[in-house]
């Protein structure tokens, strides 16, 4: 999509008249980024894809925030208590905090979350992250439609400004889930005066958050007219959230253009993989996040890899530290969740340590070989097909394939597959072993671990389903934590998934511009302290 330069220049001063008044002290700026899509829907309770959450996560604020270390700063909540048994949360929330919108202001209260939290959980609403929150009482019951009275949902206004949460059982990610677009406050009164069109159009989304939406142009069929959304401060919460830009300029783009815009200065910061990082030039600022466990996956489907024996067999014969050395920008795994990954704002790595059975063993592996073949049908020990998506470096597996063939007389073929190739054949099942590219969507180790869980999954154990139930309802974060490493382990011993190196994510500003952070897990990115001097 080719962009009209001029256009831009008038979209943005229709918001601004002019900066040239400003101080050089990086305040009141205008930042620009690059969006791959239309956002389906600015309704917090109804999104479920990264272009929208990108723009709910400036626009609304729930009880938290996550700081740039992954810890939990305070958003509209002021202070809270948690009872012992870890059911009952008590907020006492800010009293500086409006909701602004199409000639609406309000307060911010305590039933804002309470009529978000009843929405989330309605039949009616079909909320794609419903499920995540069915740790609160009765949530699960009103969900599926087998208890009608809403008023029994375990979230209470105890005044304008007092919240009570209850659950039906501890979770100890409870607090981060907080600072997710599901968990995000809706004013009844606009929702209803909206007829409908709630989060849908920029005069049916209020704002309670660092910014409000004041246009939204899209058009699929658009040539050289503008598709961006348009964000200028939220003038009540200005202070309270210490704002720093004026305006966020959010651009419609196809991805082919991200890096020509960002090295053209068209847009002020851009995330991008470890494939395309060569691709800027320049000494810019960027941060590195180790937030990718790449690895193998066997098909359960394929007759030899029933055979538990012969999956270990192979994974003894993976050499992480040779790999490791024939690739640069690369990290040896040392566990299937990568480093980035944080409980409380600690490295969950730090805390549960490696997995400590990623070894070596060539020795080893002849014996399970010999243990296991005579039940295999050795006529299937050539030809097994190992796809690999394009963005991946086939050396590591090159090198797996040569140890396998050396040490087992295992034979495979390597298929190299564009990325929509690849996510058809993983999809389909139509592949014998798969290199994959393993990422959260949100900080915890269950999105890392929760990939092998369920029968429609790369991987089935009934003891490693058994681990994560055990993990998601830990009375604490320690205790999740060290369920959360068996459960690794479990993986990784059973031969589940065999994780080979970390890999990073990558984000850049521009020389001129700090105090934009970014969530490698979410893709969002928080603008609100934002500047560019």
């Amino acid at each position: 999509m080719m962009k009209n330069k001029i256009l831009r220049i008038i979209a943005v001063f229709l918001v601004i008249i002019c900066l040239a008044g400003c101080s050089d002290d990086g305040l009141d700026k205008v930042l620009k980024y690059d969006i791959s899509g239309n956002p389906q829907t600015l309704d917090p309770q109804q999104s479920g894809e990264p272009n929208s959450d990108l723009i709910i996560s400036n626009v609304f604020c729930g009880l938290f925030k996550k700081g740039e270390d992954g810890s939990l700063r305070n958003g509209v909540c002021e202070d809270f208590s948690v009872s012992e048994d870890g059911l009952e949360y008590n907020f006492k929330l800010r009293e500086d905090i409006f909701w602004l919108g199409d000639d609406f202001e309000e307060p911010c209260t305590a039933e804002d979350f309470v009529f978000g939290f009843e929405r989330l959980f309605l039949p009616e609403t079909n909320a794609p992250h419903a499920e995540d929150y069915f740790c609160i009482k009765n949530s699960k019951r009103i969900n599926e439609g087998s208890e009608k009275d809403i008023s029994k949902l375990g979230v209470k206004a105890k005044g304008d400004f007092e919240l009570e949460i209850t659950l039906d059982y501890p979770n100890p990610r409870f607090l981060d889930m907080l600072c997710d677009p599901p968990a995000m406050p809706c004013c009844e009164k606009f929702f209803n005066n909206s007829h409908g069109k709630y989060g849908l159009c920029a005069e049916c989304t209020p704002s309670n958050g660092a910014f409000c939406v004041v246009s939204w142009t899209y058009s699929p069929y658009a040539i050289t007219d503008i598709n961006n959304l348009i964000l200028t401060r939220n003038s009540k919460n200005a202070e309270a959230y210490g704002v720093c830009p004026s305006t966020l300029n959010f651009f419609i783009e196809d991805e082919e253009d991200f890096v020509s815009d960002f090295l053209s200065e068209e847009v002020t910061c851009l995330a991008v993989s470890n494939e395309n990082k060569p691709l800027i030039k320049g000494d810019y600022p960027c941060d590195e996040y180790p937030c990718i466990t790449c690895g193998l996956i066997f098909n359960k489907d394929y007759e030899l890899f029933q055979n538990r024996d012969f999956r270990k067999a192979l994974a003894l014969l993976v050499d992480r530290d040779e790999i490791i050395s024939g690739i640069s920008g690369y990290e040896k795994a040392d566990g299937v969740v990568a480093k980035q990954v944080t409980i409380n704002g600690t490295s969950y790595r730090e805390l549960a340590g490696g997995a400590g059975n990623l070894v070596f063993d060539s020795e080893k592996s002849a014996e399970l070989l010999k243990k296991a073949k005579p039940s295999l049908d050795t006529a299937l020990f050539t030809g097994a097909r190992i796809i690999v998506p394009d963005e991946i470096s086939e050396t590591a597996v090159s090198y797996i394939m040569q140890e396998w063939q050396h040490e087992l007389g295992f034979y495979c073929k390597l298929q190299r597959l564009s990325a929509s190739e690849y996510a058809a054949r993983l999809e389909s099942g139509d592949y014998d072993i798969a290199m994959l590219k393993l990422s959260g969507k949100y900080d915890s180790p269950a999105a890392y671990l929760e990939k092998f869980s369920g029968d429609d999954s790369f991987y089935y154990n009934a003891y490693f389903e058994i681990l994560l139930n055990r993990a998601e309802k830990a009375i604490d974060s320690s205790e999740s934590v060290k369920i959360y490493l068996e459960a690794e382990k479990t993986l990784i011993d059973d031969a589940g998934f065999l994780p080979i190196y970390y890999e990073d994510t990558y984000f850049f500003r521009q020389k001129d511009t700090e105090d934009i952070f970014y969530d490698p897990f979410t893709k969002t990115i928080d603008f609100t302290q934002g500047k560019r001097k």
